[in-house]
């Protein structure tokens, strides 16, 4: 069952929000939740540094061409994953 929210009679995804997930402790800074706008999605990156996950941001899309981005400098690794279920970067 999908969780759907309407805003300004606009349905959208429910994305979980937090701007400094740490793995196995959770978020951080800002937990909550942000509405993604219709072809809007929800977005999780991923940081990584010398192998190691280090941290993770969580929210939503402004455009598609945030989704599924690998960038790397130096030993440092961005990853970006967008699904389009409510609260699926969970």
């Amino acid at each position: 069952m999908a969780l759907y929210a309407e805003s300004m009679d606009v349905e959208g995804l429910i994305c979980q929000s937090c701007n400094l997930s740490i793995p196995f402790h959770g978020c951080i800074l800002d937990f909550g939740i942000c509405i993604a706008k219709p072809g809007q999605y929800c977005i999780k990156e991923v940081h990584t540094k010398g192998g190691i996950q280090w941290f993770t941001t969580k929210g939503c899309t402004e455009t598609q061409e945030e989704c599924f981005k690998r960038t790397v400098i130096h030993y440092e690794i961005k990853t970006s994953h967008c699904c389009h279920r409510s609260l699926c970067n969970f």
